[in-house]
């Protein structure tokens, strides 16, 4: 679908957004006029709360939602206005609370404040220069065409203008008769290159099948996510986790049974030998962008051209480990657990385990059970297992305490994780904040039994710093009340997670890396997931930063693979 944008004509923008100014102020009176048991008092002050500031801080995003049009438009303002309006009226209550002076009147009256400012001022950036007078040679470029480069300002060849990234040579013919590349084969990969396919593209896939699952993951591991939200993304029905235990007379995958890991490996096989029949499993080295598009460096040799390539490298290229740690990573004695496949190399030893998430949790307990001696050490004030699934991850009939893909009874984890396309219209620092703490650290319900009083676990801690010496590591801690701690052991283990930075993905030529726009790290992405540099496109972890923590877990393939399919075919940027 073509996105079509247009600028809101003062003709109504500005009786809107009077309207938006006015819309506290009439809550406000409703509440000191209209009975309290009243339903018309109570239906305004609730459109009010939960739209008018939101609607009013819309006007701040960028890109702005009020700058185009159409009914997807319309849904993703309406989930932003929805999300913004909760996050203000948060920050509006918590004060009041605080200081133990709350009342409905002044929450009001403090809203209606703040969507009056959001509605009048004029935003960074909204007055721009009236556009020169147009030539005869100045006519648009035709309907699906681009435009042709500005020569305003010479410039030296090979150069690109001042503040706009370098844009690389297109070869002839329509994107359609030319090749797309997709590196990777895991979940992410594997979705997005069978939906390519069922769209007629011309593809060539890149790839060990669940090699980061296999390499990466330790023996023994359960997968956090139900069943019902570990099936990896298909055009045609027949290819979920379910089916894939049907076909070999495993039984049924309820939500109350997780999934083992060698499991779900053979499942990403059995969907591969399926749906991508046609994976080269071959490793690419590098990538870097060349005449007609982009080069690919393979580990064979070989080097071929494609017009667009889909990134979905997974996770490990961007493992996470403090920077207290460094020192010790370089002496063998600390390590993040994506590098370990087999635990029962601790037999016997010391080893701390940082975190308080899922990963940290059941790499403590795999430890415990090969006769290691864990600690866990988390800067949470408790450990905390999620609650068992009700009815699995499709229960959506409670709306107090409504489910989602990535666990239940937390509305905002609901909301993040079903509006990937109205996250990304968030501050890119609210969307990072949203990343760092959606979901909070949490063990799943299944592993609470393993885990509980097995093994000790230090709540409160923050690591300030990490002296290597004679084999051991003594890890220098402050509780919660500032007090300092040591501890010694034989080997620290990072479950700190991944922090997406384009400068650690060596996979990219440096020139093509440095040529990207990012924001802290992470590429910045179009609503087709497609970098600044025309025909990138980045899928899984690295488009988290931009559509959310769905991005995260394997039941975001879908989101993904839909989109981007939709911008590849299209042949241009959205």
């Amino acid at each position: 679908m073509t996105t079509v944008s247009t600028t809101l004509t003062p003709r109504w923008r500005w009786p809107l957004r009077i309207a938006l100014a006015l819309s506290g102020w009439l809550a406000l009176a409703a509440t000191l006029t209209l009975p309290d048991e009243g339903v018309p008092r109570l239906l305004i002050i609730c459109v009010f709360l939960l739209l008018c500031p939101g609607f009013a801080a819309t006007r701040w995003a960028r890109p702005t939602p009020w700058q185009e049009r159409g009914w997807p438009f319309a849904v993703e303002t309406a989930f932003l206005a929805v999300a913004l309006s909760l996050c203000l009226g948060v920050l509006v209550v918590e004060p009041f609370y605080l200081s133990e002076t709350f009342t409905t009147t002044r929450v009001i009256t403090a809203l209606a404040a703040m969507t009056s400012l959001l509605a009048l001022l004029p935003t960074p950036g909204s007055r721009r220069p009236r556009p020169r007078p147009t030539a005869p040679d100045d006519a648009p470029p035709a309907p699906g065409t681009r435009p042709a480069p500005a020569t305003d300002t010479p410039h030296a060849p090979g150069t690109t203008a001042p503040g706009r990234p370098p844009e690389r040579p297109r070869g002839p013919g329509p994107p359609s008769d030319r090749v797309i590349a997709v590196v990777g084969a895991g979940p992410y990969g594997l979705a997005a290159a069978c939906h390519l396919q069922a769209a007629r593209v011309r593809l060539r896939v890149f790839g060990e099948t669940m090699e980061s699952w296999r390499a990466h993951m330790p023996d023994g591991m359960l997968l956090q996510t139900v069943p019902a939200a570990s099936a990896i993304a298909s055009p045609r029905r027949g290819y979920a986790l379910t089916d894939f235990r049907a076909a070999r007379g495993l039984d049924g995958a309820d939500d109350h049974r997780p999934v083992p890991l060698a499991e779900y490996i053979d499942y990403g096989r059995w969907f591969q030998e399926h749906l991508v029949p046609d994976l080269e499993p071959r490793r690419v080295r590098r990538i870097r962008a060349a005449e007609g598009g982009f080069r690919l460096l393979l580990d064979s040799g070989e080097e071929p051209l494609a017009a667009s390539v889909v990134l979905a490298t997974g996770a490990v290229p961007y493992a996470y480990v403090p920077r207290a740690l460094r020192a010790c990573v370089e002496e063998g004695l600390a390590s993040h657990t994506s590098r370990h496949r087999d635990l029962r190399r601790f037999a016997g030893e010391r080893v701390a385990v940082l975190g308080a998430g899922q990963s940290a949790l059941e790499c403590a307990t795999l430890l415990h059970e090969a006769r290691a001696r864990p600690t866990v050490v988390a800067r949470t004030p408790a450990v905390v297992f999620h609650l068992p699934p009700r009815n699995g991850a499709g229960d959506r009939s409670r709306l107090p305490w409504p489910g989602s893909p990535l666990g239940s009874g937390r509305p905002l984890l609901g909301a993040v994780s079903r509006s990937g396309a109205a996250y990304r219209r968030l501050p890119a620092p609210l969307r990072m904040e949203l990343l760092r703490a959606v979901p909070r650290p949490s063990g799943a319900w299944w592993l609470k039994e393993r885990a509980a009083g097995r093994f000790p676990v230090l709540c409160g801690r923050t690591l300030v710093a990490a002296e290597p010496g004679y084999g051991v590591v003594r890890l220098r801690l402050l509780d919660e009340h500032g007090r300092p701690e040591d501890i010694v052991v034989d080997h620290v283990l990072a479950a700190t997670g991944y922090r997406v930075d384009l400068r650690r993905l060596d996979l990219l030529d440096p020139d093509l890396r440095q040529s990207l726009r990012v924001f802290a790290g992470a590429p910045v992405l179009t609503s087709g997931f497609e970098s600044s540099m025309p025909g990138l496109y980045f899928t899984g972890l690295a488009a988290a930063p931009s559509f959310g923590p769905l991005l995260r877990f394997v039941t975001g393939t879908g989101f993904a693979a839909r989109r981007l399919t939709a911008a590849v075919t299209a042949g241009k940027r959205r």
